[in-house]
């Protein structure tokens, strides 16, 4: 599997995701959803997130990445093709199930076939290679904002299968390609990992509860946009602006990490998301919120790179995959959960201006904690947090 091929299948397949994530929101509510109808389905996307990737892993464990992601590659496509059709709510929760069944490992699996392959070339390695992963969900958020200001948005649900289709292609035909088996090794989460370690359970606390505080900017952006009257392109344009912005604060973020260290970085990153639910919550319009995307990659990827780094130093060496499944665990998914359910609920009487407010006071006391949590465990410790050695 060559470093190129996996390129290919990252950019058809974040076009994919981005087609209909992006405008899935403001389909949703264009056809008279309310708004907790929609953080339900929102929130039933997030929390089976934990519970669906551990049993893919174990498949594709014994079957190889490539056979177990083409297989979710075309169920996924197969499904997208129907969701448009689907306007009925419960109709639509037990489809979503069905649907987020084989979309959720997608993801997982080619970042786990990335890093193998990377392994093995002198030319590439995982963040080089999920780079096109970003720049497909630009091209995507910013081409589909246009074209579909001009059609339905019952559009994007076969234009996101067909990309599904082409990454099954790239993927390459099975036999031929296969010589080698790919498998992902996913591992479990031991709780005996940290059930002594109190600094550790704190900071997942606080995982938990910012991962629910990050929910508007994460996954509300596009209704927001939308209730300022903002246009489809508009909105493709916003979700472009983020995809792209997070590129460069990845590589900085590494290398602040190593001067300043992991505490302060996840500080910043917080800060940062204060002084944009001021600015979405407060100042509310269109351009200055355009302005405002352009600091996701300071909220998104210097906290990614500061809690990663943090969560290393508080396992074993021989347990940093354990980081990443409690990142996607605690924040993403359960976090994220719950957030989607209370801004589901907030939306009908307060819209998304008064849904920023709301989450700018739940920001700024997770900021204080976290920050009263890091000046605590350096009095105990004396020094900062240093960047570990990868």
């Amino acid at each position: 599997m060559s470093g190129n091929r996996i390129k290919a299948v990252y950019v058809v397949m974040y076009m994919a995701f981005a087609t209909w994530r992006v405008f899935y929101n403001v389909y949703l509510d264009e056809n008279h959803f309310s708004g907790a109808q929609i953080g339900i389905i929102n929130a039933l996307i997030q929390v089976t997130l934990f519970i669906i990737v551990p049993i893919w892993g174990v498949i594709a464990d014994k079957k190889g990445i490539r056979p177990t992601l083409r297989l979710t590659l075309f169920c996924s496509g197969f499904f997208l093709l129907f969701l448009g059709n689907i306007l009925n709510f419960w109709t639509l929760t037990a489809y979503m199930l069905l649907l987020t069944l084989f979309h959720h490992p997608l993801g997982p699996l080619i970042d786990a076939l990335a890093v193998q392959v990377s392994e093995k070339s002198e030319k590439h390695n995982y963040g080089n290679l999920r780079l096109w992963g970003s720049f497909g969900w630009a091209v995507a958020s910013l081409a589909g904002g246009y074209i579909f200001e001009q059609y339905s948005l019952k559009v994007v649900f076969p234009v996101s299968a067909f990309f599904f289709f082409m990454a099954i292609v790239f993927l390459g035909v099975p036999g031929r390609t296969d010589r080698k088996k790919y498998t992902p090794h996913f591992e479990r989460i031991r709780f005996s990992d940290f059930a002594g370690n109190n600094p550790l359970k704190f900071f997942l606390l606080i995982l938990f509860l910012y991962g629910i505080a990050s929910s508007p900017i994460n996954a509300y952006m596009n209704l927001f946009f939308s209730e300022l009257g903002a246009s489809k392109s508009v909105i493709g344009i916003a979700y472009t602006v983020q995809a792209l912005s997070e590129l460069p604060f990845f590589i900085l973020g590494n290398r602040l990490l190593k001067r300043i260290g992991s505490s302060k970085i996840i500080l910043i990153s917080m800060a940062v998301m204060m002084i944009r639910f001021v600015i979405y919550a407060f100042i509310p319009g269109i351009t200055v919120a355009l302005i405002a995307s352009a600091l996701q990659g300071i909220t998104l990827s210097f906290f990614l790179v500061g809690v990663v780094d943090y969560l290393h130093r508080q396992l074993p060496s021989s347990r940093h995959a354990t980081a990443q499944s409690l990142l996607w665990g605690l924040y993403f998914g359960i976090g994220h959960t719950v957030g989607n359910l209370v801004i589901g609920l907030l939306k009908d009487s307060i819209k998304m201006v008064g849904v920023m407010q709301v989450f700018l006071f739940i920001t700024t006391f997770i900021f204080l904690m976290t920050a009263g949590d890091f000046l605590l465990q350096n009095g105990r410790t004396g020094h900062n947090n240093r960047p570990i050695k990868s």
